[in-house]
């Protein structure tokens, strides 16, 4: 079993039914999903392999690539032009994916920010390069963009997903 999703199972749970009070043990904190999104407006498909790469070695799942539905012309941006790739981590995927963004990746990052909403937890990475499965093809990985990253929560308020955030060693907002 995972680290993480031992941890969970067996000491979260307890720790916060001792915290919260809850009429049903179905509504502690979990987190749902994590949703990794590399996006760029009007990128071509070579451009874009880059990316679908990067994502394909941080979550061993596929990506799917996203297509803008209509024309904005604000953003310059056509209908039908692939204008980034993003997958879903689900299952034993989002327990290595977190544990090895919280364990490896976070500590070695300055200056840390991120957006605590209803039930997600926004953040960028920037330097991909801290990830030992990118840094290990670097002249491939040169240009991708910013990492957007969502953690999906199934909480009842932000105080719930700060407490679950704070027990799992995520940096605390500064």
């Amino acid at each position: 079993m995972y680290t993480l999703k031992y941890y969970y199972e067996y000491i979260l749970k307890q720790d916060f039914l001792t915290i919260f009070t809850y009429q049903n043990s179905l509504k502690i904190p979990l987190f749902n999903k994590i949703v990794l999104n590399f996006g760029a407006s009007q990128s071509t498909f070579k451009n874009l392999l880059p990316s679908l790469a990067a994502i394909l070695l941080l979550s061993s799942q596929n990506p799917c690539i996203v297509i803008s539905k209509k024309t904005t012309l604000t953003l310059k941006v056509k209908g039908g032009v692939a204008i980034g790739c993003k997958i879903d981590l689900r299952g034993a995927n989002k327990f290595l994916f977190f544990e090895k963004l919280v364990f490896s990746i976070l500590p070695r990052i300055k200056n840390f920010r991120y957006i605590v909403t209803e039930n997600n937890v926004f953040f960028k990475l920037d330097n991909l390069f801290l990830f030992k499965e990118i840094e290990k093809k670097y002249d491939y990985f040169q240009d991708l963009p910013q990492l957007n990253v969502n953690v999906n929560f199934k909480a009842q308020n932000p105080q719930e997903v700060l407490a679950f955030l704070s027990a799992c060693k995520f940096p605390s907002l500064s």
